[in-house]
């Protein structure tokens, strides 16, 4: 008994000690994944425009049907307009994941069902790199039933996907304009100059409206980038190693 009442005491100041020489250490920070670079599939232009006042009553049905012609009349003059924007969010995501420090390159040639366009199998791809793919969900100016005000409204949904097995590395619907609601990552407001203070102004300045469209591809294409910058660190260049 004596032997174990000396040891205990030994015993006990041998493991403070030992704690003492062993300062707990803080966990490392976690580093977010890195990519080099990001292929860009083309986005297509959406099929329809859509010029929309909630605000009109119920009741003025004249009223409602002759902003419906003016506006399937505008939407015509933008047409030009409408097909390209496909092509230029496509530059204004290049220029983006860029600025981010992503190496990035357009996709040419894919093979896509002249039906769905972006209905795309990605495991065919030929490439290994991750893949952007975005689409238009609605393109338009609209007017809510609380506001008298015509506003952008541009919604689009972004993937990038790992083509090797289609799975989505980052994926999210983002409102631009009359859908936003603060400064959420999938949330964009207009910019404020693009606002109209009834029907007949806003159709009657189609140069303004197109660019207010411009704006929000490249408001659209900055957040893309930035929400994949929060998720994925840009991979150092390669170094070439020829003499």
């Amino acid at each position: 008994m004596r032997f174990f009442s000396f040891v205990t005491p030994v015993l006990a100041l041998c493991l403070l000690a030992g704690c003492a020489r062993s300062p707990v250490t803080p966990d490392e920070p976690v580093q977010p994944p890195t990519v080099r670079r990001i292929l860009v599939i083309p986005v297509t232009p959406i099929a329809k425009l859509h010029t929309e006042n909630k605000g009109i009553p119920i009741g003025v049905l004249w009223q409602s049907i002759a902003d419906r012609i003016k506006s399937s009349n505008f939407n015509d003059r933008m047409e030009a307009m409408r097909k390209d924007m496909g092509p230029r969010m496509t530059a204004a995501l290049i220029r983006q994941l860029r600025t981010q420090g992503y190496e990035a390159e357009v996709i040419e040639g894919i093979r896509r069902p002249a039906s769905s366009p972006d209905s795309i199998d990605y495991t065919r791809l030929p490439v290994t790199d991750p893949v952007l793919h975005i689409y238009f969900n609605e393109v338009g100016i609209y007017s809510s039933r609380f506001s008298m005000d015509y506003v952008p409204r541009v919604n689009l949904s972004a993937y990038l996907i790992r083509p090797q097995d289609a799975d989505t590395l980052y994926g999210e619907t983002i409102y631009y304009g009359a859908d936003s609601r603060g400064t959420a990552s999938w949330s964009v407001p207009a910019d404020a100059r693009h606002r109209w203070a009834s029907f007949d102004e806003m159709v009657g300045k189609p140069q303004e409206v197109a660019g207010s469209y411009d704006d929000a591809l490249d408001a659209l294409a900055s957040r893309i980038a930035q929400n994949i910058r929060e998720q994925f660190e840009p991979a150092p260049a390669r170094v070439s190693s020829a003499p």
